[in-house]
């Protein structure tokens, strides 16, 4: 192997000629690609320079795509500048290399809807100085877009219309303007954000919107846990909402009560940042919010109204990450990278509302979560669980409790494709009034109308086979297909609705559209389900269009 010249500098001697015998013991070292990132690391090395690539959304150099509507696609397309990309990596010129950062600053890559693919490997190496090159290498996604929404689930059709970028002339901020008709309420909008104001860690998100029901205005500015060693964070947010709170049963409209929310709230954090692996951050806060409800023109004598509430309330917290991720294909999506966490991730939280605070109750406000992830049998089979639980404390007992489980299995077969299942489950007791226990066509039975069922909890059970094809029409969408079988049940009674039915079936089929092209990571699904248990008032057939965040 070719040996590595050796710079004789004080604290670093050792740890080169540690780098240079394990290089030699490694059996799959490429001698012509210089050191690996265990050895760069090992040797103390440097950073000597940060090399950013952006490639544009079509590729010339691929014939199928050095066609004249792409290479007009790419002339019209504003490149991401070089210092969007340099603000989201971890690390900087001069530092000393860690690998761990490079796999990092990659997932926060990814983790910008603008941003198709992107790779940091380290480049050349100097012996002479222990300093190596970063190389970046990004492809841009088609982030302007004309919004255009068709959703149709369990007979009910919400559509929209809207211009948005999420990448505002290549500077990563994102500008949206649309009108949507929901099943709920229409609405037109405006929203901005920013992941890295004036080129800092500090993100801004506003949303304004005026809605048939009311309005919203929320802002947030905020400090975060930009990565796994960040040591601290800060920030706060309002949220003033007005709006109508509608009740279901068997999919039908049957209670309303106008609701009125504020919230502030500021936070902090401190962190060691990595150690072993892991990390542990502890948390702060303060926070403020006040429901009102009263009835409105069109239902005068609502069947039951909420009671006011108000909580003002200091609160504690406490956060374990483990880093252990995995890059995966075809899973949730169509020919882009998921990153997929395995590491045990843990939360908990305790507030204290007090009426001295300016609340109308003490209080103890509490939640917890948890989730792990495994490949039970190696590469090709993964597991992901996640479970939590929230409760609010008051002098006549616990209130608005809530525990939650989910569960999801992929196993990969027949080649490429994947066969996937997956389980939820909610129990609940002593709900907040405006809050309901749903199960219809918009939460997992898709062969029943949206919110047909309620209850005090809710299991469902998904089984899918999907297809992933190497269809690629006008190089702009993945296409794949699934056919698919859910069960459902909801428990307990909801004080205003009907006895549940009892547990229901369907099965179905359905093709899924995904563009690695545009900015954000959208499913479209296209659904027939077939409900195989019920009641003869339902449609036999339920045609589901609709856009999700997965396969």
């Amino acid at each position: 192997m070719r040996s590595i010249s050796l710079w004789l500098r004080c604290g670093t001697l050792g740890a080169l000629l540690g780098a240079a015998q394990l290089a030699a013991q490694e059996p799959n070292a490429n001698p012509s690609a210089g050191p690996t990132r265990a050895q760069l690391e090992q040797a103390g090395a440097t950073i000597r320079a940060i090399n950013v690539t952006v490639e544009n959304v079509f590729d010339p150099s691929n014939p199928a795509e050095d066609k004249a509507l792409y290479r007009w696609a790419n002339r019209v397309h504003v490149l991401t500048r070089q210092t969007v990309v340099e603000d989201i990596l971890l690390f900087s010129e001069g530092e000393r290399f860690v690998a761990r950062l490079l796999d990092e600053s990659a997932r926060a890559l990814r983790g910008r809807g603008f941003i198709s693919e992107a790779t940091v490997e380290p480049g050349s190496y100097d012996a002479a100085t222990n300093s190596v090159d970063v190389n970046v290498h990004i492809r841009d996604s088609w982030s302007l877009a004309l919004d255009l929404k068709l959703n149709r689930s369990g007979g009910q059709t919400e559509w929209g219309i809207g211009l948005s970028d999420g990448n505002l002339f290549g500077t990563g901020k994102t500008l949206e303007i649309g009108y949507e008709s929901e099943i709920d309420r229409d609405q037109a909008l405006l929203g901005y954000s920013d992941g890295n104001v004036f080129g800092s860690r500090v993100q801004l998100t506003a949303l304004f919107a005026n809605a048939s029901d009311g309005h919203r205005r929320q802002l947030r500015v905020e400090r975060p846990f930009f990565s796994l060693d960040t040591r601290w964070s800060l920030g706060g947010s309002i949220h003033d909402e007005e709006r109508v709170d509608t009740m279901y049963d068997l999919g039908e409209e049957i209670d309303e009560f106008g609701h009125d929310l504020e919230a502030v709230g500021v936070q902090g954090g401190w962190s060691r940042g990595v150690v072993e692996g892991h990390t542990q951050r502890w948390l702060a806060g303060f926070a403020s919010e006040e429901h009102t409800f009263r009835t409105t023109l069109d239902v005068p004598q609502p069947l039951l109204l909420p009671p006011d509430r108000k909580l003002v309330y200091p609160w504690l917290g406490w956060q374990w990450l483990e880093d252990d991720y995995r890059e995966m294909t075809e899973l949730n999506d169509m020919g882009r990278t998921e990153d997929v966490s395995l590491g045990s991730q843990l939360f908990v939280s305790l507030g204290f509302a007090k009426e001295r605070y300016g609340s109308d109750r003490d209080a103890t406000l509490f939640e917890l979560s948890a989730e792990k992830g495994w490949e039970p049998g190696g590469p090709g089979r993964l597991l992901l669980l996640r479970t939590g639980a929230s409760t609010r404390h008051e002098d006549l007992g616990y209130r608005d409790s809530q525990v939650y489980f989910t569960g999801e299995y992929y196993r990969r077969n027949l080649g490429r494709h994947l066969f996937s299942v997956s389980l939820e489950a909610l129990a609940t007791d002593d709900l907040d009034p405006e809050n309901q226990v749903l199960l219809g066509g918009d939460n997992g039975l898709r062969g029943y109308p949206i919110r047909y069922q309620a209850g005090e909890s809710r299991v469902v059970l998904n089984v899918e086979q999907r297809f992933f094809t190497e269809l690629y029409p006008w190089r702009l969408f993945r296409v794949g297909w699934a056919m698919f079988g859910d069960i459902g049940k909801v428990g307990g009674r909801d004080p205003r609705a009907t006895e549940p039915v009892g547990t229901l079936y369907d099965i179905g089929a359905g093709l899924r559209l995904s563009s690695p092209r545009a900015s954000g990571r959208n499913v479209v699904h296209v659904d027939l389900a077939f409900p195989l248990n019920g009641p003869k008032d339902i449609d036999s057939v339920q045609f589901v269009i609709e856009t999700k965040g997965s396969f």
